[in-house]
């Protein structure tokens, strides 16, 4: 029954997230537009009747106790790189890649570096789930599971300490921590994730054909910014805009295709963990039995043997 609910409230999440993809071609022309929809597709807008996001109340319930990052105006590259290397380095992932990136690469990099920030983004919120679901299952097995003559339980206990201890540290551990409501804020705080970056794509997708002269300014060695163009004339410029566009296609489809399997992914791992402990104890209870009938039945070999000696003939 939690099974079906799930897959319900995750169908009714996705669809929602999705709706949003369909936005006017003219609300992402500008960076402001960006911003804009995200306040307008992936918030709650109490100006917009009969919008009701089920995801609307992720930020209460964020996984990550960080504030969330807004993507960079490609305007403002400079500014952009230092705001991504801040929350980079609050949310424990390397900030240093957005220098390899820029340094490393000849064309526009806002893609490349959106997409590390996402992906990032992504991983820390699921890192914090998964310790949200740790937490809960441990608990609950530990509540119900005697103590055995192994240590299994106790190591457990010492677990849930330390992931409660490091959850404690850059995640929020939910309130309400059954099975159904760490799903319900897992899909919150990756529908926004995934609708905010989304809505980012459209903007570069935008200005990658109608910002040309800021769009493609390139990098050079050193410190400085060249402000020659890549686009020196009509087949380049036709070359570069066409290959910007199938890699901003690409990652679209690629996130959009990705967004499900993470979460089927987080639902597997919550279906069998709690399988993986319970095999554990039976195991080590098996082997514990093993040693008491070891230890039992190994004086009774001794003397049947020493019976048998004893009645051979010649003894």
């Amino acid at each position: 029954m939690k099974f079906t609910l799930t897959i319900i409230l995750f169908l009714l999440s996705f669809a929602g997230v999705f709706a949003a993809d369909e936005i006017p071609v003219a609300d992402l022309m500008s960076y402001e537009g960006y911003k804009n929809n995200v306040e307008k597709y992936c918030k709650l807008d109490k100006t917009v009747p009969n919008r009701n996001q089920l995801w609307r109340d992720w930020e209460k319930e964020s996984l990550i106790k960080k504030e969330q990052v807004i993507y960079a105006d490609i305007t403002k590259k400079e500014q952009g790189d230092t705001e991504y290397k801040r929350y980079l380095g609050e949310i424990k992932a390397d900030p240093f890649r957005i220098d390899t990136i820029e340094n490393f690469s000849l064309g526009p990099t806002f893609l490349e570096k959106a997409s590390y920030v996402y992906k990032e983004t992504m991983g820390a919120v699921y890192a914090c789930a998964v310790m949200n679901a740790k937490v809960r299952i441990i608990g609950t097995l530990m509540a119900k599971i005697p103590m055995t003559q192994s240590n299994t339980k106790e190591r457990y206990q010492k677990q849930l300490v330390y992931i409660q201890k490091i959850a404690g540290e850059k995640c929020r551990i939910t309130g309400d921590t059954s099975e159904l409501s760490v799903k319900k804020t897992l899909l919150d705080n990756t529908a926004y994730q995934y609708c905010n970056y989304r809505q980012y794509l459209y903007y570069l997708d935008s200005a990658s054909k109608k910002s040309l002269d800021i769009y493609y300014k390139i990098h050079t060695e050193g410190n400085t910014t060249e402000n020659a163009n890549l686009l020196k004339n009509t087949d380049s410029a036709a070359m570069e805009i066409f290959q910007s566009a199938g890699k901003i296609t690409s990652e679209i489809a690629h996130t959009r295709e990705v967004f499900p399997q993470a979460m089927v992914a987080f639902a597997e791992f919550e279906k069998t963990y709690a399988s993986h402990i319970i095999l554990e104890f039976i195991l080590q209870d098996y082997l514990d039995l093993r040693d008491t009938l070891k230890k039992l039945l190994n004086p009774i070999g001794q003397v049947i043997y020493k019976a048998s000696n004893a009645q051979s003939p010649g003894k």
